[in-house]
């Protein structure tokens, strides 16, 4: 076996390997592919020269590349939105009435109700995630669902964001939950 390996490892058997196949679809994409390393190690070699004779920008260049990799790496799911929101629902109903903010009760309340009606809509930008609310359910087929002239518009897209995702967490539900267990009602007078 070791033999064999080694016969297949010699130039010359190479050659006749590319001999046999010349001219065919094998030898085009071996062109292509060693081209397409070529021009990539190009790009390297060119962009280390770059790097060293600009240190700053290619700081900042790096640095960018980085946070977008980050960023759409720990792009949140619509099943992280889900967890997230009855986690916060949990959390509120653990607390009684008079204690609970009413401001973050009711978005909760309001994301659980279009979550059951269907009406949640969960759409992924790459580095950012939109969960957005909808007029009805994605199986419903009635006139007012399927006519174009009568779903929203896109000047009032931003009324209809329910939340945004960015880096592993939901900006908004994060924001009304801060602090959930202070009821601002109890303390005015």
């Amino acid at each position: 076996m070791a033999l064999f390996l080694m016969k297949l490892r010699t130039p010359v058997s190479v050659l006749r390997f590319i001999d046999r196949y010349k001219g065919g679809r094998l030898e085009r994409v071996a062109l292509s592919v060693k081209s397409l390393l070529s021009d990539y190690s190009d790009v390297i070699v060119e962009g280390a020269k770059d790097m060293t004779k600009h240190p700053v920008r290619s700081s900042f260049l790096l640095a960018g590349i980085t946070g977008t990799v980050y960023a759409y790496k720990t792009n949140p799911s619509y099943q992280s939105f889900q967890q997230a929101l009855l986690h916060s629902s949990n959390d509120l109903l653990q607390l009684s009435n008079s204690i609970r903010n009413p401001t973050s009760d009711s978005h909760v309340q309001s994301l659980i109700g279009h979550m059951n009606d269907g009406t949640l809509r969960y759409t992924t930008l790459g580095v950012v995630s939109v969960v957005w609310t909808g007029d009805y359910d994605k199986n419903c087929n009635v006139y007012a669902a399927e006519c174009q002239y009568l779903k929203p518009q896109w000047l009032s897209f931003h009324e209809r964001v329910a939340d945004i995702g960015f880096c592993g967490r939901w900006l908004v539900l994060n924001q009304k939950m801060a602090d959930f267990d202070i009821n601002s009602e109890e303390f005015s007078l």
